[in-house]
C-alpha cells in the first residue's frame, strides 16, 4: 500500500497562503496520516472523513481512507473509497494498485486483474505489480498464466521470499513437486522464519506420502505463528492421512474458531466424520463447505460419500456429477463405478 504521506508535506506547503478551507482540509489530512502511520486506523477513518467533508473531491484522502479500512477488513468500504479517489484523478496509479489489492480480498479477481494491467502500463517493471497479479491469478487456478506472472515478478525482484512461496503454490497444484520444493527452500535461504514456505513443504510431502517430513514442516511453519489457521488445517488434513483422528479435528477445529470462512476446513472436517462413519454430521460440514466456496477442492466428491454412507443413491449421484464436471478424479471414478456412467 502507498500512503501520500510526502505529497501530503509538500501540498501543505504550497497551499499554505490559500484559502481557509483549503488549509483546514490539509491539517485533517496530515492528522489522519499521522494516525494511519501509528496504525490507528478509526481516527485515521475519521480525519480523513473531516477532510473530504471540506473538499469531496480530494482524491488523496479517499485513497488514504481506504487504506485504513483495508487494514481493517473493511473491503467494500475501501473500494468504493479507491473508486472516489479514481472518480477525481483517473490517473492515480497507487489507488489503481490498492483497489486491485482489495479487489482480491474479497474474491474479484478479474477486476484485480483488470486494475492491475493498468498499473502495469504506467509501472512495467513493477514486482509488485506481477506478484499481486500472480496472486488472483492463481485463485482463479489459472496457474500457467499465474507462473509466469510470478516469473516476471521474480525476474524484477530476486529476493522477495513470498514470490518464490507463491510460484511453489502453484507448481505445488500442477504436481510439479520438485520445482515447488527448489522455490522452497530458495525462499527459506533469503527468510529462514517465512511460515507460508514451510506450509507448502508440508503439502508437498503429504501428497508425496512423507508424513514424517511432512509434519516436521507444518511443526516448522506454526513455530512463529501457533494459531495461523491455514497451517493448522493443513496439519489436521495430514493427521487424517495418518488416521490420527483425535489430533485432526483439534486442528481443524481451532482452524474454524480462527477463521470462520475456510471452507477447506469445514471439508476437512467433513473427512474426519466420514472417517468416524457419522454421515449425517459429514454432509452437514461438506454442504457448509459447498456454501463458503463451491470451487473447494474434492468437496462434492466427499459430499457423495457421505451421501452414500446415508444409502441415499440419487444425492451421491447428484454430488459426483458435480464433482466429475470439476475434472475431479476421485468424483469422475465414483460416478462411473457407482452410478453407472
Amino acid at each position: 500500500m502507498k500512503y501520500q504521506l510526502m505529497y501530503c508535506l509538500l501540498l501543505v506547503l504550497l497551499v499554505a497562503c490559500g484559502d481557509s478551507k483549503k488549509r483546514e482540509r490539509d491539517a485533517f489530512f496530515l492528522k489522519g496520516n499521522l494516525q494511519l502511520k501509528e496504525r490507528e486506523y478509526s481516527e485515521a477513518i475519521r480525519y480523513y472523513g473531516e477532510a473530504i467533508g471540506k473538499d469531496p473531491t480530494f482524491a488523496d484522502a479517499y485513497n488514504n481512507r481506504g487504506i485504513a479500512y483495508f487494514e481493517t477488513g473493511k473491503y467494500p468500504e475501501a473500494i468504493q473509497d479507491y473508486s472516489s479517489a479514481l472518480l477525481y484523478r483517473s490517473s492515480f496509479t497507487d489507488a489503481y494498485y490498492n483497489r486491485a489489492n482489495a479487489f482480491y480480498q474479497v474474491g474479484q479477481y478479474q477486476r484485480s486483474l483488470d486494475d492491475l494491467d493498468t498499473v502495469a502500463r504506467h509501472y512495467p517493471d513493477s514486482a509488485y505489480v506481477y506478484f499481486t497479479k500472480a496472486l488472483a491469478l492463481s485463485a482463479m487456478k489459472s496457474y500457467d498464466q499465474g507462473i509466469e506472472a510470478a516469473d516476471k515478478a521474480i525476474s524484477l525482484d530476486a529476493k522477495n521470499p513470498e514470490a518464490y512461496v507463491n510460484r511453489a503454490t502453484m507448481l505445488y497444484y500442477q504436481q510439479q513437486y520438485d520445482q515447488a520444493l527448489a522455490d522452497i527452500r530458495r525462499a527459506l535461504q533469503l527468510d529462514t522464519k517465512e511460515g507460508n514456505a514451510y506450509n507448502v513443504r508440508g503439502l508437498v510431502y503429504t501428497e508425496r506420502q512423507q508424513y514424517d517430513l511432512a509434519l516436521l514442516a507444518f511443526g516448522q511453519a506454526l513455530k512463529n505463528d501457533l494459531y495461523q489457521p491455514f497451517f493448522l488445517n493443513n496439519r489436521g488434513y495430514l493427521y487424517l492421512q495418518t488416521g490420527q483422528l483425535a489430533k485432526a479435528i483439534e486442528d481443524i477445529n481451532t482452524s474454524i474458531k480462527v477463521d470462520p470462512s475456510n471452507s477447506y476446513a469445514y471439508r476437512n472436517k467433513g473427512i474426519y466424520y466420514l472417517k468416524k462413519q457419522e454421515p449425517d454430521q459429514a454432509v452437514r460440514v461438506l454442504a457448509q463447505a459447498i456454501r463458503l466456496n463451491k470451487q473447494t477442492d474434492d468437496a462434492y466428491y466427499y459430499l457423495g460419500e457421505a451421501y452414500w454412507q446415508q444409502q441415499v443413491k440419487k444425492e451421491a449421484c447428484e454430488a459426483w456429477q458435480q464433482s466429475a464436471a470439476k475434472e475431479e478424479e476421485k468424483g469422475q471414478a465414483a460416478l462411473q463405478k457407482y452410478c453407472g456412467r
